[in-house]
């Protein structure tokens, strides 16, 4: 399976969050008990922990230097009982375990709510591929391009440099997209001011006809109208009910649903309704791509 490395990472990053407090935890229970004769305690810049260091001394008679964890300022120049364990000499109770556990909580809730937001997307996109119809009309996005589910490319993404002078404040790119005989299909400006939603012009090769993709606004996140370069409305783009990103609808001015795209991270299933016109397509693939395609 393709990036099959980066859906990995979800359950790796999981249990690694739990290292550290599995770690922490055999030190408190079943490390080597030391006493320790705390040299200096003192605060970095910012809001930096605590940091200690002094000499340790096991009950076996082994000895260290360095750092050590979970104490006051006050123990400066005091002996305390510590437990060494694989990350050092800590002094069990809250204070050690303050740092790390909180840590590792906001780690696993992070990781916790990307995979289930894999899991959705996964879902999602498994019921799309499964749906009957013709095999052209299913299609695998990604920044680079697209694909069939066999592997034939169908179209590639070249990067173009910016026809004229970026504005000040505006991030872009510029990219065409070309068929499988590296003949160009259509050109896109890409461009982004601050924090709004970007916004795509998609050109014919000739540069002399095309379409907007433009947000609607604040109101209506994630979804965009599609207009001529007059301004007449050609079509629209709305997230699936209940989502705010990563699966779309794509419908003409008649409001008849012409593709569907899910994200499966990081590509995109792209199913295309029988009956779509290669503009429309092209409009389709455009704004896919697009959400791959990162700003300069």
């Amino acid at each position: 399976m393709r990036f099959w490395w980066l859906r990995a990472v979800i359950p790796l990053a999981l249990m690694g969050g739990l290292f550290w407090p599995t770690v922490l935890a055999y030190t408190f229970l079943a490390g080597e008990r030391a006493t320790a004769q705390v040299a200096e305690c003192h605060h970095g810049g910012g809001r930096s922990p605590l940091k200690c260091s002094g000499t340790w001394r096991t009950a076996d008679g082994d000895t260290g230097s360095g750092g050590i964890y979970g104490l006051r300022r006050s123990d400066a120049g005091h002996a305390v009982e510590v437990r060494v364990g694989p990350l050092g000499p800590y002094r069990p109770g809250l204070g050690a375990a303050a740092v790390p556990v909180s840590l590792s909580l906001f780690w696993l809730a992070s990781f916790g709510v990307l995979t289930v937001q894999q899991v959705r997307v996964g879902r999602r996109a498994r019921r799309l591929l499964a749906e009957p119809g013709a095999p052209g009309d299913l299609l695998i996005v990604t920044g680079k391009g697209a694909r069939t589910l066999e592997g034939r490319r169908c179209a590639s993404v070249v990067t173009l440099p910016w026809p004229a002078p970026a504005t000040p404040g505006v991030k872009t790119a510029y990219w065409e997209v070309r068929d499988p005989a590296g003949q160009p299909m259509f050109r896109v400006e890409q461009r982004r001011a601050g924090k709004s939603a970007p916004e795509l012009v998609v050109r014919d090769p000739s540069g002399m006809s095309g379409h907007i993709i433009r947000s609607t606004g604040a109101d209506s996140p994630g979804a965009c109208t599609v207009l001529a370069f007059d301004g007449t409305p050609v079509g629209s783009i709305q997230p699936f009910a209940g989502i705010k990103w990563g699966a779309f609808e794509f419908r003409d001015d008649r409001g008849v649903l012409r593709a569907r795209s899910v994200s499966r991270l990081p590509e995109w299933v792209l199913r295309l309704e029988p009956g779509t016109s290669p503009a429309i397509s092209r409009l389709v693939l455009a704004f896919v791509i697009g959400q791959r395609r990162r700003h300069k």
